[in-house]
């Protein structure tokens, strides 16, 4: 009985953990930095991603305190990581979009999530400057 009680309480140990660490995670996200636009994607309808490179001054900054700064989301007030790979973005009227996203190789990549879409698909990649 003794080896049990041992065994579940390490158990119990490691699993809480694990979640611990995956709300750390989740509240110092990646996110938070100076991000340019370097691509961008709008299908034509064929199902094929053909992200293009762009030249243009399109910047974000995503604040520790889940503000935002720069040109690319003039519109929107603040940020909120939801979970991993889901953002939403706030108005100062409180109208909130909300954003698919992913951090893979020093870029990141953003997909409108509602309530609005592109209808053939759309993204913007990005790349980080600060």
């Amino acid at each position: 009985m003794k080896n049990a009680i041992k065994i579940f309480s390490i158990v119990c140990l490691f699993l809480f953990s694990a979640c611990d660490k995956e709300n750390a995670e989740l509240e110092n996200s990646s996110l938070a930095g100076k991000w340019k636009l370097s691509e961008t994607w709008a299908s034509s309808g064929s199902g094929k991603e053909d992200w293009k490179p762009t030249k243009s001054q399109v910047v974000v900054e995503f604040k520790a305190d889940g503000s935002l700064a720069g040109n690319a989301f003039s519109d929107y007030v603040q940020y909120v990581v939801k979970e991993p790979g889901k953002i939403v973005f706030t108005k100062a009227d409180k109208s909130e979009q909300n954003y698919s996203y992913e951090l893979r190789e020093g870029k990141l990549t953003m997909y409108p999530d509602g309530p609005i879409y592109c209808i053939e698909g759309c993204g913007d990649r990005y790349v980080k400057v600060n």
